[in-house]
């Protein structure tokens, strides 16, 4: 059986067991994983020309728009993780509400300083691009359904928000510089079009701990700067408008967090009988 046959069969092992029942922990198999999630956000810096700079943003009195929260940060949020796979054989190791349990957490701690603001010819609307620093992302497996929100007054403390961040702690990680290349500031990068209805935005994202972070700290990945990074988060969003807000939540996002394949257990075990046949060599040719 190769390599990529037992990847595909352990990855079915750790679902089955997941699913068994609501006692047992999500199980994660190691490898080029990519995260689903869904998050909602309240940031400073969203659809309103009278955010011109970071500065203006801090100051926004706008209709549904954010202020700068008590922690001195421009954007947090809460999210929730709807599905694991691996990317190289598509094997699902995780999904929603699997054996009753679900993946969720905050971020926070990215403080703009940056907004570029450009105004394109003819009917292309208004370009805002913004660069944030700092920033941390921390995600629990716990019994709490991501349904119900309950908006940014759910927040209790920097780290903490009901029914979200309860649980086990399963990552923690800290944005990365590296998204842009020549800049050692942003860990951070959101682009939206005023006139529009949608944005991106990314960051690159180093594991410090939770339980997972044997599987997930992997260095495998290598930013435009050339560091070593563990994580890849890419998302797109929309900014609510004063008409359909959510609660009191300004940007409603959804993407995906990335990361590169560790060694498997079996396929050390093969490099390692690599090695021992080379040792066994040399001793027969020493002779």
């Amino acid at each position: 059986m190769n390599l990529k046959k037992i990847s595909a069969l352990a990855a079915g092992v750790a679902l089955a067991f997941g699913a068994a029942g609501s006692a047992q922990a999500v199980e994660l198999v190691a490898g080029d994983l990519k995260f689903t999630f869904n998050a909602y956000d309240s940031a400073t810096a969203r659809y309103t020309a009278n955010c011109t700079d970071a500065a203006g943003c801090d100051a926004v009195t706008a209709p549904g728009a954010a202020a700068i929260s008590a922690y001195n940060e421009d954007s947090w949020g809460i999210f929730s993780i709807a599905s694991i796979t691996r990317v190289s054989d598509n094997a699902i190791q995780y999904v929603a509400g699997q054996g009753g349990k679900f993946l969720t957490g905050i971020f926070g701690g990215l403080r703009d300083y940056d907004v570029q603001r450009t105004v394109l010819g003819g009917a292309g609307g208004v370009i805002d691009q913004v660069l944030a620093a700092g920033g941390w992302l921390k995600m629990f497996e716990n019994n709490s359904d991501y349904s119900a929100i309950q908006g940014t007054a759910g927040r209790t403390g920097q780290y903490d928000y009901n029914g979200i961040s309860g649980g086990t702690l399963v990552l923690d990680a800290v944005f990365a510089t590296g998204i842009l290349g020549g800049n050692n500031s942003a860990t951070y990068s959101g682009f939206f079009n005023e006139n529009g209805i949608t944005g991106a935005s990314g960051g690159y994202l180093n594991v410090t701990g939770g339980s997972w972070q044997t599987k997930l700290d992997t260095d495998g990945l290598v930013d435009e700067n050339g560091n070593s990074r563990d994580l890849l988060l890419t998302s797109t969003f929309q900014g609510f408008k004063p008409a359909n807000q959510v609660a009191d939540w300004t940007v409603l996002a959804s993407g995906h967090v990335t990361g590169a394949a560790i060694p498997e257990p079996t396929s050390l075990a093969i490099f390692g009988l690599g090695l021992a046949g080379l040792a066994a060599l040399r001793r027969r040719k020493q002779k």
